[in-house]
C-alpha cells in the first residue's frame, strides 16, 4: 500500500498492491476487489487507474461520467460493453474507450474477469474508496448492502450520473 501521497514521483507496484485495496458493492453479487494502481493524488488528478476483479453476472448501473474520459482493458475473462445503443463483446485483450459524457455499462460474463480502469481526469477512484470496504490481501470477499439511491448521491460528488438499472446475464 502506498500511505502518501507522490505526486510526479515514479514507483512500483507488485499485481497484489495499490494505492488502496477494497472490496466495491457489485450489482447483482458479491463485490469485486478493486486496487487503485494510481490515483488523483499521485498525478495531480490528471489519470487514476484501477485493477478490478470481478465475477460473472457483476455490472454496474448504465451511466455517464460528465467530466472524464474513460478506459477500460480487459485483462482476463469476457466482458459486453453497453456503449449508447451498442453492445461490445470484450476478452482478455480487448481495450474499449469511452469519451465523457457517452451513456455506458458493461456486464461480466465469464466465470470471472479482471479489468483495467483508467480515468482521466482522476476523481471517481475516490467515489470506489468512499463506497467500498477495506479487503487484505487474501481475505474472501464480504457481502456489501447496495442502496442505489445512496449511491446515485454519492456518485454525482464525483461526476457519474447513474441513468438506468445494470444490464444483466439475460440482455
Amino acid at each position: 500500500m502506498i500511505e502518501e501521497a507522490i505526486t510526479n514521483k515514479a514507483y512500483v507496484l507488485a499485481e497484489d498492491a495499490g494505492v488502496y485495496d477494497i472490496w466495491f458493492p457489485s450489482i447483482p453479487r458479491e463485490p469485486g476487489r478493486y486496487r487503485a494502481k494510481v490515483a488523483a493524488e499521485q498525478t495531480a488528478g490528471r489519470l487514476s487507474q484501477v485493477h478490478m476483479v470481478e465475477r460473472r453476472g457483476a455490472a454496474p448501473p448504465v451511466h455517464m461520467h460528465h467530466d472524464a474520459d474513460e478506459t477500460l482493458y480487459v485483462i482476463d475473462g469476457e466482458v459486453s460493453v453497453f456503449l449508447g445503443d451498442e453492445r461490445i463483446e470484450a476478452g482478455a485483450g480487448s481495450y474499449v474507450f469511452v469519451p465523457k459524457r457517452a451513456v455506458h455499462t458493461w456486464l461480466v460474463r465469464s466465470r470471472q474477469a479482471s479489468m483495467l480502469l483508467t480515468l482521466a481526469p482522476a476523481g471517481l477512484e475516490g467515489f470506489f474508496a468512499e463506497v467500498g470496504l477495506p479487503a487484505s490481501p487474501g481475505e474472501p470477499s464480504k457481502p456489501i448492502d447496495v442502496d442505489l439511491q445512496e449511491m446515485n448521491r454519492r456518485a454525482e460528488a464525483y461526476g457519474v450520473e447513474f441513468l438506468g438499472p445494470p444490464p444483466t446475464l439475460d440482455d
